[in-house]
């Protein structure tokens, strides 16, 4: 319009701040122009953007001379610099800078694990995580005794009819009457025997079982219900972890914001990441985009450190091979450059703050900086407080519905009721032996007697006729 201010902006491409547009008037769209068009009736300008011309953001070089967006500022062939500029204090020292738009933090971004080999038959294995191994163990093991306990019961058992004088014999006959009860085929039905200790047995086996579906089939199905929610299974879980390793490569973009900021830094780990990234130059990359692609062809023997914002949109995009490791509590800011010594950025910090105000950044924020969901981005900015939190809801969850494995501690009470069993099982048998024994000592004196006697008594009659 007549009678406007016409300012040069200098941009550079980063999605989804700056994005090129396909045809139409305009050549640019995303967060940054669409926050432009907001300024422009505010403060009653025209922005005219072009794209830098040496598609850098801007660094000092030895000779004094600065690069990129920062670079065309000094030289005065823009007026702005409209991107996603970290605010550092060797930037202010050149040019002049906007109040904050956006804040946003560091996150290290890694290669997802794979599926391949045991991961990818995992789901074929689903109905064994109810229970941790060492349930699993000890059932394998009372499945093998309870046979062979059995056998024993009916072989020695005087009051099994049906014995078999092979010991072997009757402990494959046990075999069978076992497996019916694990398939709950008869489930609390007695046993085809004799032997009260075998029937005992039978009866606690079948109890233990009911238990033992009745728990499985609820943690199971809380399980299928909930997702496998683990936490992450990677080597890294912060930038102390990043520091303190040496069996993943590790970079960001050569001579940015992020860059300088650890080789610059004063905290120890920051200083011991900054040393590794000025000793390893081959680990650099000369742009966001080249550092996620080192990413996704490493196999996840390498890792790229970027900001907050633009990693959680990385990752949150198909093929979701990606994974976002840690937040840094680190918090950077946003802010537009701007000629030094001049008011444009006074007018630019006006017209921020109402729109700050007035919650139109926000929604220019949920429209272009949010993930779209598609893949997995959740993962708090603090590990710690994660795993607390991750901790805290598990626990508030109740007994059963935890989304850990089920551990001796939580079903050994069903091992003990089958124990009672066992006990009670041995000391029927033990009593039924003993009773035996001791009839089979006070009937033999008086059998012999009374069959002496009818003896005397048939030879008596023989005289007697």
């Amino acid at each position: 319009m007549k009678g406007q201010t016409v300012y040069k902006v200098t941009t550079i491409l980063e999605e989804p701040f700056v994005i090129q547009k396909q045809g139409g008037s305009a050549q640019f769209d995303g967060f940054i122009p669409d926050l432009l068009k907001k300024i422009e009736p505010l403060l009653n300008v025209t922005f005219d953007m072009k794209h830098v011309a040496d598609f850098k953001y801007g660094s000092k070089r030895q000779d004094g001379n600065w690069t990129g967006l920062i670079g065309e500022l000094v030289k005065g062939t823009a007026d702005i610099a409209a991107a996603s500029l970290t605010v550092t204090a060797e930037r202010a020292k050149a040019i002049d800078l906007s109040h904050p738009f956006m804040e946003s933090g560091l996150s290290i971004v890694l290669k997802r694990p794979n599926t391949r080999g045991w991961h990818a038959l995992k789901g074929f294995v689903t109905f064994l995580e109810p229970f941790a191994p060492g349930v699993w163990i000890t059932l394998l093991v009372a499945c093998l005794i309870v046979p062979v306990l059995y056998g024993v019961v009916i072989h020695f058992d005087p009051m099994e009819d049906e014995a078999d004088p092979s010991m072997l014999r009757n402990i494959a006959r046990a075999v069978p009457v076992i497996f019916y009860r694990f398939c709950l085929q008869g489930s609390l039905a007695p046993a085809n025997t004799t032997s009260r200790a075998s029937r005992v047995l039978i009866a606690f086996w079948s109890l233990f079982l009911v238990i033992l579906y009745v728990t499985w089939a609820t943690s199971y199905a809380v399980y299928m219900l909930r997702g496998e929610r683990q936490t992450p299974s990677n080597p890294i879980h912060s930038f102390e972890g990043l520091a303190s390793q040496s069996g993943i490569k590790f970079g960001t973009v050569n001579g940015g914001a992020t860059y300088r900021y650890f080789t610059e830094a004063k905290d120890e780990v920051d200083k011991k990441i900054g040393k590794h990234l000025k000793d390893n130059p081959d680990q650099m990359t000369s742009s966001s985009e080249d550092g996620i692609k080192r990413v996704r062809d490493s196999g996840g023997g390498y890792a790229f450190i970027m900001e907050e914002i633009p990693a959680r949109l990385t990752v949150g995009k198909l093929p979701c091979d990606l994974m976002l490791v840690h937040h840094s509590s680190i918090r950077k800011t946003y802010s537009f450059g701007c000629t030094a010594n001049t008011t444009i950025c006074r007018n630019l910090d006006v017209a921020i703050i109402q729109l700050k105000t007035d919650g139109e950044i926000q929604e220019l924020i949920d429209k272009w900086l949010k993930p779209t969901g598609d893949c997995d981005t959740d993962f708090y900015d603090d590990y710690l407080a994660y795993m607390k939190s991750f901790n805290m809801e598990k626990d508030a969850s109740g007994f059963l519905f935890q989304s850990d494995a089920l551990t001796m501690e939580k079903v050994g009470s069903m091992f003990i009721l089958l124990a009672v069993g066992i006990a009670v099982s041995i000391a029927l048998l033990v009593f039924d032996v003993c009773t035996e024994r001791r009839v089979q000592v006070n009937y033999a004196p008086r059998f012999f007697v009374d069959s002496f006697k009818m003896i005397k008594i048939t030879e008596w009659s023989k005289y007697q006729i």
